[in-house]
């Protein structure tokens, strides 16, 4: 399925996604793209989300549209120049791997992807070990790269999309290695 049949497919405000991605690809047509619609619990509330990567030769895009509490949609959009991706791995789940070669049957695909560019910092509070203590204790915070991580499954994406993710994987992996010389 082509990325725009992919996003009207998924259902979820396909035409503000189909247009935060047009134009984060600048009039490129992407070399694979990957949707993922899913769904988050938050204080009693369930909110979908839709996460697309889409990939052209030069760019990989991160687009993330997050449903909100009164009724509006968020959209995050990250692009990424191929050269800036520092590292890729990726973890798949084998049906019959004695087979492999043959009637192997991949089940599920995880793919994280250092981004190199940006870097998330998650602050808290810190506190004591006396729970009626109200004193300041300053603060914690630690500093993390905003990878882009998708876990695709047959099971519960299907097959189609593990396919897609597959395609997404192999034309990713192409381009890392001829931006990086390999």
């Amino acid at each position: 399925m082509d990325t725009w049949t992919r996003i009207e497919h998924a259902g979820f405000y396909p035409k503000l996604a189909a247009r935060a991605l047009r134009r984060a690809l600048g009039g490129e047509e992407p070399l694979a793209t990957v949707c993922q619609l899913d769904a988050a619990f938050d204080r009693g509330s369930m909110f979908r989300h839709l996460t697309i990567a889409s990939l052209t030769r030069s760019v990989l895009v991160h687009l993330h549209i997050d449903e909100l509490e009164d009724g509006r949609a968020g959209v995050a959009t990250g692009i990424y120049s191929i050269d800036q991706i520092r590292a890729m791995s990726t973890f798949e789940a084998v049906e019959s791997p004695e087979v492999l070669g043959t009637d192997e049957k991949v089940t599920e695909l995880s793919v994280s992807i250092d981004m190199g560019g940006i870097r998330r910092t998650d602050i808290e509070p810190l506190q004591c070990d006396d729970p009626q203590c109200l004193g300041d204790h300053g603060y914690s915070a630690q500093t993390v790269p905003d990878d882009l991580s998708l876990r695709i499954s047959a099971a519960a994406d299907g097959e189609d999309v593990l396919a897609e993710a597959q395609h997404f994987v192999n034309e990713l992996t192409a381009l890392v290695g001829t931006h990086h010389g390999h």
